[in-house]
C-alpha cells in the first residue's frame, strides 16, 4: 500500500515537472507565468484587504468562516502545485517577489 502511494506521488511529480519545466530542469518561462497566475488567484502573496484586514473578515471586521474556507481552499491548490513541482524555496520566493521587484527582473532570474 505504501509503495503504491509513493509510486503514484512520484508519477504526479514527474507529470507536473514535465508540464512546467524546460529541458534543463528549470521552471520554464511559460510555466513561471502560469504558476504566478495561480499564486495571485490563490492569494499566496499574503495580501490584506481594505484597511489592512485579511480578506476573511467582512467590512464590519467580523470573521467570515465561509470566505476563509474558500480562500484557504484556493491556497491549498497552489500549495499542492508547488509540492508536486518539487520547487525549492528560492524559486517560490522569486515568484512571490515578482510584484515587489518587477516581473521582468524576476523572469530574467528564472531564465538563468
Amino acid at each position: 500500500m505504501f509503495f503504491r502511494k509513493a509510486k503514484e506521488e512520484l508519477a504526479l511529480v514527474r507529470a507536473f515537472q514535465e508540464i512546467f519545466f524546460d529541458d534543463d530542469g528549470k521552471l520554464s518561462k511559460d510555466g513561471g507565468k502560469v504558476l504566478a497566475f495561480f499564486r495571485d488567484e490563490a492569494g499566496a502573496r499574503g495580501e490584506l484587504g481594505k484597511g489592512g484586514v485579511p480578506y476573511f473578515y467582512d467590512t464590519k471586521n467580523r470573521f467570515d468562516a465561509n470566505a476563509a474556507a474558500f480562500l484557504l481552499g484556493k491556497r491549498r491548490m497552489f500549495d499542492l502545485m508547488v509540492k508536486y513541482l518539487a520547487l525549492d524555496e528560492r524559486e517560490v520566493f522569486r515568484l512571490t517577489a515578482a510584484e515587489k521587484r518587477g516581473r521582468d527582473d524576476v523572469e530574467e532570474e528564472l531564465e538563468v
